[in-house]
């Protein structure tokens, strides 16, 4: 359908809001201060896959109690990182907001 208060009757195309981009400095900075987090996630997520592992094998050997511990136990530990949040930006370490996606600050995206 066309847009009756373009002059064209084409409808107008909606423009992203700009965000400006991280500075050299603020980009080192937040690769110094991730390493933190993401090793503990990374930890979670191969911890979460050995536990599996395990349960599978309790299935092919039969031994049950095994399967139903540890498959449910490997998902669990697998996906709780997902919901891990800092109150600190990234980049500049100020305090956020709850929510919050952009730094007001120094302007820089959150994860």
């Amino acid at each position: 359908m066309a847009d009756p208060a373009s002059p064209t009757g084409q409808p107008e195309a909606i423009k992203a809001r700009k965000v400006p981009r991280m500075t050299y400095k603020q980009e080192i900075q937040t690769i110094q201060n991730l390493p933190k987090i993401q090793r503990f996630i990374v930890v979670m997520k191969i911890a979460g896959v050995f536990l599996v592992a395990i349960g599978i094998q309790g299935i092919v050997t039969a031994t049950w109690w095994m399967a139903v511990l540890f498959i449910p136990l490997g998902v669990i530990v697998s996906m709780m990182p997902i919901k891990i949040r800092t109150d600190r930006c990234i980049a500049c370490q100020t305090l956020l907001q709850p929510g919050a996606a952009i730094c007001p600050e120094c302007g820089a995206p959150q994860m």
